[in-house]
C-alpha cells in the first residue's frame, strides 16, 4: 500500500468522523430544544398557577377579581390597589408567555391556551380599564401592542 491510498483512507475516516459528529450534535440540539420548550410550558403554567392559588386561597380576593373583571366601578382605593396588584401578576405571566412564543419556546397549541384565558381577562371591562388607566404603563413593545389590539377585536366583536 502505496501513502496515497494511507492518506486517502485516513481522509475518508476523518470524513466518516465528521458526518457522525455532526449527527450526534443534531441529535442533541434537537433534545435541547425539546426540553426548552418543556421547560417553557411548565414555567408558563406554573406563573398561572400561581395566580389560581391566590385566588382559591383566599375566596375574598376571588370574589374581588370577579368583579373586579366586570366593572371595578365602587371599589374602594384598597379594593382597587388590590386588583390592580392581582391584573399586574396576571399579566406577568401573559407576557412572558407572549415573548416565549415570540422566540419560538412556546408552540402555538400552549400558547392557544394561553390567549384563551388572557381573551377572558380582557373580555371584561374592568381589565380592559386597568390596561388603559395602568397595564399598558407598565409593560412596553410587542406586548403592549398586541393587548391593545386584542382590545380593539374584543370591543369590535363586541365580546364585552
Amino acid at each position: 500500500m502505496n501513502w496515497d491510498a494511507i492518506g486517502a483512507i485516513a481522509e475518508l475516516a476523518g470524513a466518516v468522523g465528521v458526518v457522525a459528529s455532526l449527527l450526534y450534535l443534531g441529535t442533541q440540539i434537537r433534545h435541547s430544544t425539546k426540553a426548552s420548550s418543556v421547560e417553557a410550558k411548565l414555567t408558563t403554567t406554573g406563573m398561572h398557577s400561581s395566580v389560581v392559588d391566590l385566588l382559591i386561597a383566599d375566596p375574598a380576593l376571588n370574589e374581588l377579581f370577579m368583579r373586579g373583571v366586570a366593572s371595578t366601578d365602587g371599589f374602594t382605593p384598597e379594593e382597587y390597589q388590590r386588583f390592580s396588584n392581582l391584573c399586574l401578576k396576571t399579566f406577568w405571566f401573559f407576557s412572558a408567555a407572549h415573548y416565549q412564543l415570540r422566540t419560538g419556546m412556546l408552540d402555538e397549541d400552549n400558547w392557544f391556551e394561553t390567549k384563551s384565558l388572557l381573551e377572558f381577562e380582557l373580555s371584561g371591562a374592568g381589565v380592559r380599564g386597568w390596561w388603559r388607566r395602568l397595564g399598558s404603563k407598565r409593560f412596553s413593545g410587542k406586548f403592549a401592542e398586541f393587548v391593545d389590539s386584542e382590545i380593539i377585536a374584543i370591543e369590535s366583536r363586541g365580546d364585552t
